[in-house]
């Protein structure tokens, strides 16, 4: 007899995927456009991974547990392995900025409940126009910051499914941009029976394009082909999808050796695939190596011109695509609480790689 939980896992997963495809439809013919679409997304922040304890993201979404599972799938949280966690996260980003993260689960029976915010940290940037390019000397800081509520619930000794709903904002000066998204996964446990096999999946950011507004979109101008005099009018700004992903991962544990991988797909960018290994002591250390690449090179082609020229292809590159590395450092035996340091070094071509710091707090 086909066991009901492996039905059950299958059935959202076609759910999840067929959301993605349905989301993917575009001008383009209807097909996912991929690479076609790179860059153009709002809210793009959104893929940043959070925390360092599963680098870029190998096997996350089959693995991740607690705090971490806020961002890499929902589904995750209630498999904590206290009643309380608490996360504080840095990382250095590329271009001089740096990446905030902080995060609270609490889990109460079968169910667990998830928050978590996230903010990039940009300096000042100088004004610049056409008849001053060196700067006007104003200055203005762009805002960027995300919270998220989580919930999480076991659905058998197995299968956990969880969903979390995020608001994201974006803006500078008088311009503002928000965008609510959808965060919707599942994990299934020992799957096939195969003890330390798990497997999950999760789609990412799905919602409504983001929209901008502001006083800072209202212009002083004279209409054309009319007789009033100058006036106040409000510029109309475009809107932008926001990147939805679809992430499906596998990770296998034996002893202290793990591995998992993860193949995710992008509305806005090439397939990629996530690796990652980690060697474990238990209540020591453990280390860890991934590697992220493209399943695609996507050279773009301006297919509505009306002659083609050399200058209209591009090739994009994930500039965050090689090998990272990190660890962790458990500190119970030292501190006496359950608490650890996950650190993780993420190479970043054209720039400096970036380093995430992490502590981890359970009660």
């Amino acid at each position: 007899m086909i066991n009901k939980r492996i039905i059950t896992f299958t059935s959202v997963l076609a759910f999840l995927m067929g959301s993605l495809m349905a989301q993917g439809q575009n001008q383009y013919g209807g097909a996912k456009a991929g690479g076609m679409r790179n860059g153009t997304a709002g809210a793009s922040q959104l893929l940043i991974p959070q925390g360092a304890s599963y680098l870029t993201g190998g096997g996350a979404v089959a693995m991740a547990s607690g705090v971490g599972a806020t961002f890499w799938n929902p589904a995750g949280v209630v498999r904590m392995q206290s009643s309380l966690e608490t996360s504080f996260s840095n990382r250095t980003y590329i271009a001089d900025m740096s990446v905030l993260f902080a995060g609270a689960t609490m889990k109460i029976g079968n169910n667990a409940y998830g928050v978590n915010i996230r903010s990039i940290d940009i300096d000042e940037i100088p004004v610049t126009t056409v008849f001053s390019p060196d700067g006007t000397g104003e200055m203005f800081k762009p805002t960027n910051f995300t919270a998220g509520l989580t919930y999480s619930r076991m659905m058998s000794t197995k299968t956990s499914m969880g969903l979390s709903l995020n608001s994201t904002s974006e803006g500078f000066k008088r311009v503002k941009g928000t965008a609510i998204t959808i965060d919707a996964g599942v994990q299934y446990a020992d799957f096939l029976d195969v003890s330390g096999l798990d497997v999950g999946v999760a789609v990412r950011n799905f919602g409504r394009p983001m929209r901008y507004n502001g006083s800072g979109l209202l212009v002083d101008a004279i209409a054309i082909g009319s007789d009033r005099q100058v006036g106040t009018y409000k510029v109309e700004p475009a809107k932008f999808d926001v990147p939805m992903l679809m992430e499906l991962g596998i990770s296998y544990k034996v002893g202290g050796l793990s591995a998992g991988a993860t193949y995710e797909s992008n509305n806005f960018d090439q397939d990629k695939l996530k690796l990652m290994g980690a060697f474990s002591l238990p209540g020591l250390l453990t280390v860890r190596a991934g590697m992220l690449t493209d399943l695609t090179d996507v050279n773009i082609q301006d297919n509505l011109a009306t002659t083609t020229v050399d200058e209209s292809k591009a090739e994009f590159e994930n500039i965050f695509a090689g090998v990272s590395f990190g660890g962790s450092v458990y500190l119970q035996r030292l501190l006496g609480i359950n608490a650890s340091i996950d650190y993780a070094y993420i190479p970043a071509k054209f720039f400096e790689g970036n380093t995430v710091f992490t502590l981890n707090v359970g009660f």
